[in-house]
């Protein structure tokens, strides 16, 4: 019966390798990237961007896909921080595949899960983002989602988050659309706030600025769910979209209007987004580098991937860190299979083979 354990053992290095080491093994290949100015190299700051987890509702999906695809995200992550050891962590929107469709309670079921799977070290901030998933559309958005979101995890509008000196823009994509909406006119107020708020930490000594807290000024970093305004990812300088789509305003990315008043108030050096659920990487509308993050699940991304950026107040640098893909465990499995069958083929073969009556030669020969 030795091939019997012979498979057993083929099939659990498998299993262990698929399951806890392939992360680990995938994510060495993950660096910080290098500051080119070494003004403020001493003390980077080191963000790690995710976007699009959709943990899975109890209305759709099925409970093994919601499983064994959110057993790996949380896996990925765990090793990526380990590794990894960012100063802070962003999640780029759609946190929940149903957030907009779910009772209290199971949205407190939903947080509690999200924050198991991404749990960090004490001291490192997780911002998570605001995505149409999470409380709906424009036209869906809803005082209960909003302040439901808000008290929870911390960000549902508009907000200005300074970390090392690096300020962020924490920005509500769906409160974008310029038309009045009481969200929308609260996120416009915010945002002038804010462009006052950075303008004061330029010229500090002007008389309005008195007040104002006295944090060294640099060019914000816009974090948002939808991207700025583009065609489609033609424009990208490196994309991983399989098909290239042309993009509606207000639903796949920010309208122009929109793209335009960020540009205006905040002169960012840099944007982050999500929602396509691929890589892209383009100068946008605004001149600036824009980074679309794929989405961290298997669901939406057979290929998922996340983000490193070393930021300091004048520089940064970007990189994409590849995850564990989904193809690669689908071969381990199907690889230790074949073994197995291949190992009870030959002892199937040896079996007859013995079993197997004399013919007349071989007794006369015997």
């Amino acid at each position: 019966m030795r091939w019997l354990y012979a498979c057993f053992v083929i099939l659990l290095c498998a299993l262990i390798f698929c399951e806890y080491v392939a992360d680990f093994v995938v994510l060495q290949k993950c660096k910080w990237p290098e500051i080119r100015r070494k003004k403020y190299v001493d003390d980077p700051l080191r963000a790690m961007i995710i976007a699009d987890p959709h943990l899975l509702g109890p209305h759709r999906g099925h409970w093994l896909d919601k499983l064994y695809r959110e057993w790996h995200m949380t896996r990925s992550f765990q090793a990526a921080s380990r590794l990894l050891q960012p100063d802070v962590v962003f999640v780029l929107g759609d946190l929940f595949d149903e957030g907009d469709m779910v009772s209290d309670k199971q949205f407190q079921e939903y947080v509690w899960r999200y924050l198991q799977m991404f749990n960090l070290p004490a001291g490192i901030p997780l911002i998570s983002v605001v995505g149409n998933h999470d409380v709906g559309f424009h036209y869906k958005m809803h005082p209960f989602f909003m302040s439901r979101f808000e008290n929870y995890l911390n960000y549902s509008k508009v907000h200005l988050y300074t970390i090392k000196q690096i300020h962020f823009v924490v920005v509500n994509s769906m409160a974008m659309e310029g038309d009045g909406c009481l969200f929308c006119a609260e996120a416009e107020s915010a945002l002038k706030n804010i462009s006052r708020t950075l303008h004061c930490m330029q010229h500090p000594h002007e008389a309005e600025c008195a007040r104002t807290r006295r944090h060294p000024y640099s060019q914000p970093i816009v974090m948002q769910h939808f991207p700025t305004y583009r065609i489609s990812d033609r424009v990208c300088r490196e994309h991983d979209a399989p098909h290239i789509e042309t993009f509606r305003e207000r639903y796949h990315v920010l309208s122009k209007d929109a793209t335009d008043m960020l540009g205006e108030l905040l002169k960012p050096r840099l944007a982050f987004a999500g929602h396509s659920h691929y890589y892209c990487h383009n100068i946008n509308r605004l001149g600036i580098d824009e980074y679309t993050v794929a989405s961290f699940s298997w669901r939406n991304n057979v290929n998922p991937s996340f983000m490193l950026a070393t930021i300091t107040p004048d520089d940064y640098a970007v990189f994409k860190c590849k995850m564990l893909p989904q193809q690669f465990v689908f071969n381990s499995y199907v690889s230790a299979a074949v073994a197995c069958l291949v190992l009870i083929a030959f002892q199937l073969r040896k079996y007859f083979v013995r079993r197997r009556p004399a013919t007349g030669a071989e007794k006369k020969h015997h």
